[in-house]
Order: C-alpha cells, then structure tokens, then sequence
C-alpha cells in the first residue's frame, strides 16, 4: 500500500484495500501458508511533518499444527495498527506494506494448534491420534517425574 501524499486531505483520509497473496511472503515458509489477499482499513492523516497510519489489517493463512503437522485455515489480524512515518520535503509517497507485512507476522503464533483438544501424533509409530487410536502399547516402566511422588514437601 503506497500513500500518495498529495492525495490526503487536512482532515485525514480513510482508505482500505487488499495487496495480492505473497505479500507476506511464505512460499519457502514450512509451516505457513498464505490464503487469501491481506486486507487493510487505514486512517491516513499528516501531522506536522509525520504521516500517521492507524487501523487494522488482516489475512487468511493455513497454519501447520505443531501437534500433529496437519495444515489448518486462520485468520492473522492487528486490529490495532499504528505507524508514524517522517515525512521531509520531497518525499511524495511513503510505501506502508513492509510495515503491513510485519504487523500481521508479528500475530503469528509461536505453537500453533488445529484445535485446542488436538490429540497429535503416537510418538512410536506416527500415526495421526485425531484419525482414531493406534495399535501401539503404551510405554511401561518408571516414568521421569515419577521420583517427584516420594518427595515430602
């Protein structure tokens, strides 16, 4: 998003619009995906030498579950978005989208799941526990916390 700044009145302007998939550049990115265009609703307004951004600006994503590695559709969002940019004699326009692509990276989340009640997968045989059980045993013997329990505290 490129706001000309001949274009913005005294009072400010409200724009909103969409940059094409890749803005956020994911294509080499394993575990996100972008969906759909990144939206944007903006208030722009020059104030003494600093054009002023603030609104809010969303995209659609597939997220891979660090669960159980199966993608799932989101919606990354900043509702809250707020720049200021210095604006010097000369300059005519001030290219917003770096800061647009950052302020949605910024609401990725760092463990991203599917579900809250995501099952995962059988860490001995791989299989994706949300399809149904596996054939495997469970793991017997001593667990690693099982010290704890004879701990008088």
């Amino acid at each position: 998003m490129i706001a000309v700044l001949t274009r913005i009145p005294e009072r400010g302007v409200r724009v909103e619009g969409e940059e094409p998939p890749g803005v956020l550049e994911l294509e080499e990115d394993p575990i996100a995906r972008e969906e759909s265009p990144v939206r944007w609703e903006l208030e722009l307004q020059l104030v003494s030498r600093e054009l002023v951004v603030r609104g809010s600006v969303s995209a659609g994503v597939r997220l891979r579950c660090a669960r159980c590695g199966d993608f799932f559709s989101t919606t990354l969002q900043d509702s809250s978005f707020l720049r200021g940019y210095p604006v010097d004699e000369g300059i005519a326009e001030v290219d917003i989208t770096p800061d647009l692509r950052e302020a949605l990276l910024l609401n990725l989340e760092a463990y991203s799941l599917c579900r809250p009640e995501c099952r995962g997968i059988c860490p001995q045989c791989g299989k994706n526990l949300n399809e149904g059980p596996c054939g495997c045993r469970p793991e017997e013997g001593p667990g690693p916390w099982d010290e704890l329990d004879n701990l008088n505290l």
